[in-house]
């Protein structure tokens, strides 16, 4: 998601931790370097400690974390990344067991610690206006991601009982700051679009150390670390999430350079002759998040610049086919390194998102060598275990191209897109949720979220809506979303303890809304920022989605959202919560959709108006009044019909605002709850669509309908908010889905459509579920198999076929 609206808001309120996964931090622990106050960022340090082993131990646990990141290496060798993305009051903190690095004898822990976080300079007495303008003018000198936090420079390593003494609290630990490495504001690189993730970076390798993780310290400028109790203001949490993946992968090929030589790199060296500049540009198969390496040696006083790009682009900044080469150019972030004459390996310290690779080398009076470039592929690191292949190869590829969206967006947190912005949006992140529900069968990066949000508490009870962050973006409505977050967890995950432990959150999110409620019992116009999808051309066209009446400045299209929340809420209190405010929240669901229903539905044209002037009409507005039932089933079928355009995938007819990729997944669902699961397949002729263009992973919006309605292509060619068919292929057309709370019943209900065959898994709580079906002549062969302790049921023509097997064949009438 991108955000010009995001420096409206006031400063940050935050509400406590979970108590049982908070611990006081303490000073004891931390430690660094002499020279690295807040005036010194953005900094590099590097930490060591040398010590011995009498034997190689079984088990060596360690708890590790950073202020602002760390790189954790044993005897040379790379074992730990972090700390995982939170906030000051959730600060994560690393289990790791380094045993498996360790030696008997002599041994180095060693770790890279950075903090690109500039602190912000304001009076003590500063207005939250004047907080969100300096925040806001932060962000064109900012050399840290958005979503990073900091309190002090520092690092914190604390040992077990069972070992050494060698934690950070006590002596032998050396630190050196590397004055050869700095950092750059991104925003300032791209310029046209809004751009707030890893920030570039620039090794100089003539001052840069590389050989700080070694056996024995080398080179000047080491000192004994010392304590750091400035560094201790923050509340630490236990990481539950694994390590990153961090996987070689192909860095690329090189398709098109002036020098003919270069070709075969990197698959061969190349030499740039001495005062000489040549270029590379270097495509990958698919995008990719990864962390790059480059070798080079020789070329004293040569400058490499290394841009990363999603995309090329025409004379005119548009993309075009993804696959298009010709004269066209990459737009992007770049990396410097300089060389120093000797062998190096230039890696930035944080990855990379590119599909496109571009190296300009310019060398001075010596040759440089590239000898290699290599990429380590990052990542939370699912497993898969959804599949779905068909008759129609066409929708495995939107299938996967989708799970590697999906992918390329999910790390410590998940993120919008993994190569502008790298922050978690409320909204995006419930679709990105169910893409794992699905696919992976983990949860923990879902837990992980709702947490998070919950911890975000602006404005008397709303939530961020992107956290962790350093900004201020709260976006009323995708509070609401996370209300759905909760229902979803609560439908497709038999562990209640998140839920439990936020349903304060929610009801403080959902009674934020009340004082807004007119008479009318419709909501009216509510402070903050009401997005809720990019639509609209021009520019003017967006700033009145959703819209308001003009005398009352109520909105149906708000008063649903509200809507769904409230029901969403009922079912929760009744399940976890308070009977009575479960059925307090019922009662006011029952009287807001009679509302909506006397003001917004406009007989004349059989639709639910934005607003009750009904003038304007909505895709967004019928999806919502099908799904929380203001519609009856039987309007909702010719609803349907005049919002969605016969074959022409999710676009709506003339005359009515249509839904980005985004917001289709709740035109699907409404297709599913009025029984029109069949016509799903139809909305995916839009990725069809996309599929010529040859993308590798979805994008953020179409193109010719880029930020503030410009007549440019999409920014975002990586964003997980249009991923969500891959989610919807397993649990609409397959029909593998939940039949009761906690995914206690397995229900499938398959919508093959044109389909002949199809062969599907899915991933549950209990373990994969399976199905297969094979069209043959009148009837439907059907296989499925499912975990044993997960009972189910077979859904087709409105009758229920119980899964009495784990392995359960029937043949049923084609409908």
């Amino acid at each position: 998601m991108m955000k010009f609206h995001a420096l409206a808001s006031a400063a940050l309120l935050l509400t406590a931790a979970p108590p049982v996964l908070a611990q006081a931090d303490s000073a004891q622990g931390w430690i660094s370097h002499p020279e690295a106050g807040p005036e010194a960022r953005p900094i590099v340090l590097h930490f060591r400690r040398a010590f011995d082993l009498k034997a190689r131990p079984a088990s060596f646990p360690v708890r590790v974390t950073a202020d602002n990141r760390f790189i954790l290496y044993v005897n040379g060798r790379r074992v730990a990344s972090g700390p995982s993305a939170g906030d000051i009051d959730h600060w994560r903190e690393e289990s790791i067991d380094l045993a498996p690095f360790l030696q008997r004898g002599g041994n180095v822990i060693a770790a890279t610690v950075w903090n690109g976080v500039k602190p912000l300079s304001l009076p003590r007495d500063a207005t939250p206006a004047q907080i969100t303008a300096a925040q806001g003018a932060s962000l064109f000198t900012s050399t840290a991601p958005l979503f990073q936090q900091s309190v002090a420079t520092g690092f914190r390593l604390i040992a077990g009982q069972e070992g050494p003494a060698i934690g950070t609290g006590t002596p032998g630990w050396r630190v050196k700051r590397d004055a050869g490495r700095g950092f750059a504001n991104g925003w300032r690189q791209v310029k046209n679009w809004y751009y707030v993730a890893g920030n570039p970076e620039t090794i100089d390798a003539s001052k840069a150390e590389f050989d700080f993780a070694g056996a024995q310290e080398k080179g000047g400028g080491w000192l004994d670390a010392v304590p750091a109790p400035q560094a201790a203001g923050r509340t630490l949490v236990a990481d539950r999430l694994p390590q990153q993946s961090h996987v070689p992968v192909p860095a690329g090929k090189v398709v098109r350079t002036g020098l003919p030589a270069a070709m075969a790199f990197p698959g061969r060296p190349v030499t740039i002759p001495a005062n000489s500049k040549a270029t590379l540009l270097i495509q990958r198969d698919a995008m990719v998040a990864a962390y790059p390496e480059l070798s080079v040696t020789g070329g004293r006083g040569a400058r490499i610049r290394m841009l990363w790009a999603e995309a090329l682009y025409d004379e005119k900044n548009r993309k075009g086919d993804r696959n298009l080469i010709g004269d066209r150019k990459p737009i992007g972030i770049w990396d410097i390194f300089i060389a120093d004459g000797q062998p190096r390996r230039f890696a930035p310290l944080w990855w990379r998102t590119w599909r496109f690779a571009e190296i300009t080398v310019e060398t001075a009076d010596q040759p440089l060598t590239l000898q290699g470039l290599r990429a380590f592929e990052t990542g939370y690191p699912f497993e898969q275990v959804g599949q779905f292949s068909s008759d129609d190869p066409q929708l495995q590829k939107i299938f996967d191209i989708g799970w590697r969206t999906a992918r390329i967006d999910a790390h410590e947190t998940y993120m919008d897109t993994a190569y502008w912005e790298q922050l978690q949006y409320a909204g995006d992140t419930r679709l990105q949720m169910l893409i794992s529900y699905a696919v992976a069968g983990d949860p923990r990066l879902a837990e992980q979220a709702i947490d998070a949000f919950a911890a975000s508490n602006v404005d008397g009870g709303l939530i961020e809506g992107a956290w962790p962050t350093r900004g201020n973006n709260v976006i009323a409505p995708f509070a609401l979303l996370w209300v759905g977050m909760l229902d979803d967890w609560r439908m497709r995950q038999p562990d209640p303890a998140p839920i439990v432990r936020n349903i304060g959150r929610m009801r403080q999110i959902i009674d934020w809304f009340k004082p807004y409620q007119t008479a009318s019992g419709l909501l009216k116009k509510n402070p903050q920022w009401n997005f809720i999808d990019w639509v609209g051309q021009p520019a003017t066209d967006r700033d009145i989605f959703p819209s308001y009446s003009r005398d009352r400045q109520e909105s149906c299209l708000m008063s649903a959202l509200w809507l769904g929340a409230l029901q969403q809420g009922a079912a929760i209190e009744a399940a976890f919560g308070d009977a009575a405010n479960g059925q307090r929240y019922g009662g006011m669901a029952q009287q807001l959709k009679a509302a909506i229903r006397q003001h917004c539905w406009v007989p004349a044209r059989g639709l639910f108006a934005d607003n009750p002037d009904g003038g304007r009409f909505s895709q967004h507005m019928n999806a919502l009044a099908i799904l929380y039932d203001v519609a009856s089933r039987e309007e909702a079928r010719g609803i349907i019909d005049k919002i969605v355009a016969p074959g022409k995938g999710i676009d709506a007819p003339e005359g009515i605002t249509q839904v980005s990729y985004y917001f289709a997944w709740y035109l699907a669902q409404a297709l599913v709850h009025a029984g029109e699961s069949g016509r799903y397949l139809a909305l995916l002729d839009t990725w069809r669509d996309l599929l010529k263009l040859n993308y590798t992973t979805w994008p953020e919006e179409r193109d010719g309908s880029g930020q503030g309605g410009q007549a440019m292509s999409t920014r975002s060619d990586s964003h997980a908010w249009s991923a969500h068919p891959t989610a919807d292929l397993l649990g609409i057309v397959a029909g593998i889905g939940p039949d009761a709370p906690g995914y206690a019943r397995l229900k499938v209900e398959p919508a093959p459509g044109s389909l002949r065959q199809l062969h599907a898994t899915a991933a549950t709580p209990s373990g994969p579920v399976s199905v297969r079906y094979q069209k043959a002549g009148g009837t439907w062969k059907v296989e499925i198999r499912r975990p044993k302790d997960l009972p189910g049921d077979f859904l087709w023509n409105g009758k229920r076929y119980p899964l009495t097997r784990t392995t359960t064949k029937l043949t049923v009438p084609v409908r």
